[in-house]
């Protein structure tokens, strides 16, 4: 019997801290992206993840996501960005949804993580135009 409250321990601590670690993640995106920060964005890239901005829309590197999103943020500079909703699903997947205001324009922004080798990465990020 205690065997079995010690595996039920350890299985709930792992869900738990899974789920404490996307948070974590989640609150360093959405800072990042206030920030207008693609460097620091990237840290959370998966090796490759689809990008959708108002003018593409492609699968890209790690690398080349991060020069276009520094492209993106210096022509359209960060005024406010606000989450509007976060959520997760059965597959391991973790989303935030906001709004990212420049001076001149406003986006609907959704953010996909997924758990890979135990880390959440970001596999999915729009922009698009309100």
């Amino acid at each position: 019997m205690k065997l079995l409250i010690y595996i039920c321990i350890i299985q709930a601590g792992i869900i738990f801290g899974g789920s404490v670690q996307a948070q974590e993640v989640l609150e360093k995106v959405n800072k990042a992206i206030e920030n207008a920060d693609a460097t620091e964005l990237s840290k959370y890239f998966n090796t490759s993840l689809d990008i959708s901005l108002p003018d593409s829309d492609q699968t890209m590197s790690k690398a080349h996501a991060t020069q276009v999103l520094k492209s993106f943020f210096k022509d359209n500079p960060v005024k406010s960005y606000q989450v509007n909703h976060t959520g997760s699903s059965r597959e391991a997947t973790k989303y935030t949804i906001g709004t990212y205001k420049s001076a001149s324009k406003s986006y609907k922004t959704y953010i996909l993580l997924k758990e890979t080798s135990g880390k959440y990465l970001i596999v999915q990020l729009q922009f698009e135009s309100d």
